[in-house]
């Protein structure tokens, strides 16, 4: 009888183990995940920012350069707010199938990536 007790402890005491183990493991997994998770949004977001300023100082400067060959400050700056436009209108009319199914799919390769990497 002292036996199967034997066993019977050595049994709670691995199982306890064992949960203690599974959730230091998904404690880790979890951190890592919102680290990479943290750590891809700064560096898009700076890379955002770069991108907007860059856009916004040529935007300025095309427009000036217009502005100067068409004899009118604000000719300029209405051709480039049309190129605008124009360009607004196109993306609106593709949203789905060019930009919002691949943005999707590499979502969902990031995501199945990042879990094979983990144990």
């Amino acid at each position: 009888m002292e036996n199967k007790a034997t066993t019977l402890e050595n049994l709670f005491e691995n199982v306890e183990q064992y949960s203690k183990t599974s959730f230091e493991l998904y404690k880790h997994k979890a951190i890592y995940e919102i680290a990479s998770l943290t750590s891809t949004l700064a560096v898009r977001f700076i890379l955002t920012m770069v991108v907007v300023l860059v856009s916004l100082f040529i935007s300025i400067g095309t427009a000036l350069w217009i502005s100067d060959a068409l004899g009118k400050n604000y000719y300029g700056f209405f051709i480039v707010a049309f190129i605008y436009v124009l360009l607004w209108i196109v993306l609106f009319a593709v949203r789905k199938s060019s930009i919002g199914q691949p943005m999707s799919n590499m979502v969902i390769k990031s995501m199945l990536k990042t879990n094979k990497r983990l144990p």
